[in-house]
């Protein structure tokens, strides 16, 4: 978590120049497995086979890559939808100016105010648990419920609970990409892969110029992988998604 909390260049150089440390130290100390018995025709076969695995690794990181993209995505729209629905759901409230309506656009208010202050930094150190109702906001909800259900009993109309069916469905979608939910085994594959690419390019003698290729890849692998767990991580400082939009809700001329 600690590289989540650095400013993302910093995170970069760090990850780049370990990982180009790492693969020229283990270059120096595999290679020399490899060099007994070295012949040219176990050179050209270790070409063709770090091609190959190069191909079948791309693809693995690549659709790890779309993945997370594809749930980053998902992430910003759930939160522009939760505070576009609060915001419709507080200025409809406003405009009937129905029995506690006042209490209940404080509580709208407040419930954004939460979202703010409590749970989006929980949910950035990761110290709120699957299951944590005070940290999810639902006792909060609840309370506008039941508002929306007695005006609703009273008038007929279900405008309100759209909006707020649609508040809901939005905060499932944010809690619940709290954390991408990326399996396992793509990791263990990339991990893999990441070795197997390397051990290739270890079979011929460690050069100046091969060590500096070596060093590149294994760098820009890192970066990518990284990359991957940031946007994983949806939260954190690193992958940029910060509660503006709610903040925006806050300002006096909203209220």
């Amino acid at each position: 978590m600690l590289l989540l909390s650095l400013p993302t260049f910093v995170s970069i150089i760090i990850i780049a120049l370990a990982s180009a440390l790492l693969s020229v130290a283990l270059y120096y100390a595999v290679h020399p497995f490899w060099a007994k018995e070295l012949t040219e025709d176990t050179k050209k076969t270790a070409d063709v086979v770090a091609m190959r695995v190069g191909v079948v690794y791309a693809v693995v990181i690549g659709m790890m890559f779309a993945n997370v993209r594809i749930e980053h995505f998902q992430m910003i729209e759930a939160v522009e939808s939760e505070a576009s629905a609060l915001i419709r759901l507080h200025d409809t409230i406003e405009r009937q100016a129905g029995e506690n309506s006042q209490e209940v656009r404080k509580e709208i208010i407040e419930y954004v105010r939460f979202i703010v202050d409590e749970q989006w930094p929980a949910l950035r150190e990761a110290r709120m648990l699957p299951g944590d109702r005070e940290m999810s906001g639902r006792e909060r909800l609840n309370r506008i419920w039941d508002y929306v259900i007695k005006v609703e009993q009273k008038t007929g109309r279900q405008d309100l609970s759209r909006l707020l069916d649609q508040i809901e469905h939005s905060v499932i979608l944010r809690l619940f990409d709290a954390k991408g939910n990326l399996l396992p085994l793509f990791w263990y594959i990339a991990l893999f892969g990441y070795v197997a690419s390397l051990l290739t390019l270890y079979v011929s003698p460690p050069t100046f110029r091969r060590c500096v290729l070596v060093s590149l890849y294994s760098s820009m692998v890192a970066v990518v992988m990284m990359g991957i767990y940031v946007l994983s991580h949806p939260y954190s400082t690193a992958a940029g998604i910060e509660p503006d939009v709610f903040k925006l809700l806050l300002e006096p001329s909203i209220q």
